[in-house]
């Protein structure tokens, strides 16, 4: 068999470069659609043709979302505080029940895998009804805990699936030489096995903070008065200038509300498609 020589493996990898980025390019177009509007003026933006890149960069629609639309902060906020409140519930019950599930043999083992198959099998959707009934029973309605409860159970099954291969693959070698050195099962989670599957708990990160900041539906059910709304439900609402929409102002509206899932991507990107294939690809 001949080895390919390396004038063919150059082309082959700047070939896979340069489809990589075109295909990036699609897939981001509307986000960069989005910021090259919120930097136009209202002239530039409606202007016919239209113009792809803004001849004068302007601030303008930024200080309209921040001075001029005092709802937008609350939606943030709101956002930020439900997102984090679950991603507190999400981590580290999937990684204490990834554990469990990945590295120890107990009965019933089998059907709560089963039923976590089961959960994330069926539409998320045919439990809004009965979360619906039970919060306002409880009186949990327009409240952060209301939405964070739900987003915490419906995002742990993967966030557990992806943590018990993690934990799975890890050696027993190293958790019988902490036993030995005297740690106990809780110390040998925490401070020797947990540390190696840093990188899973960053996907588990970025699945649960996208799938919390970007949810809908249950915010629209859940969230009745305005001071309790997410940016999900609240930026289709946000209007200005006689109640019609201007685009400069929503474009930066959403470049606003983009930011944070940005920023969490940035921060964990090198451990986050490491951590995916190790977690829901093997075992």
């Amino acid at each position: 068999m001949k080895l390919r020589r390396p004038r063919a493996i150059v082309i082959q990898k700047a070939a896979v470069i340069i489809l990589g980025i075109f295909a990036s390019l699609i897939i981001l177009s509307p986000i960069i659609w989005i910021i090259l509007t919120s930097l136009k003026d209202v002239n530039e933006i409606y202007r016919v043709p239209m113009t792809i890149w803004p001849e004068k960069v302007v601030s303008t629609n930024y200080l309209t979302v921040i001075r001029g639309l005092p709802e937008f902060p609350i939606y943030f906020f709101n956002t930020l505080k439900v997102t984090m409140g679950t991603l507190a519930i999400v981590l580290p019950l999937s990684a204490a029940a990834g554990y469990a599930l990945g590295r120890r043999e107990f009965p019933g083992k089998f059907l709560i895998n089963s039923f976590l198959f089961f959960v994330l099998a069926i539409p998320y959707l045919i439990f809004l009804v009965p979360i619906y009934i039970i919060e306002d029973t409880l009186r949990l309605l327009d409240t952060n805990l209301g939405l964070i409860l739900p987003y915490a159970a419906l995002n742990l099954p993967l966030g557990i699936f992806i943590m018990q291969t993690a934990y799975r693959e890890i050696p027993s070698e190293l958790e019988d030489a902490a036993y030995i050195d005297g740690a106990n099962a809780f110390q040998t989670w925490a401070r020797v096995l947990t540390p190696l599957v840093v990188t899973s708990l960053a996907a588990v990160t970025i699945f649960t903070f996208v799938a919390v900041w970007e949810e809908y539906m249950f915010a629209r059910t859940l969230m009745i008065e305005t001071s309790a709304q997410t940016l999900a439900v609240g930026l289709p609402t946000l209007k200005v200038e006689a109640k019609s929409w201007a685009y400069g102002t929503l474009s930066a509206a959403l470049t606003l509300s983009l930011i944070p899932i940005g920023v969490v991507f940035i921060v964990l990107r090198k451990y986050f498609v490491e951590g995916v294939l190790r977690g829901s690809i093997k075992g």
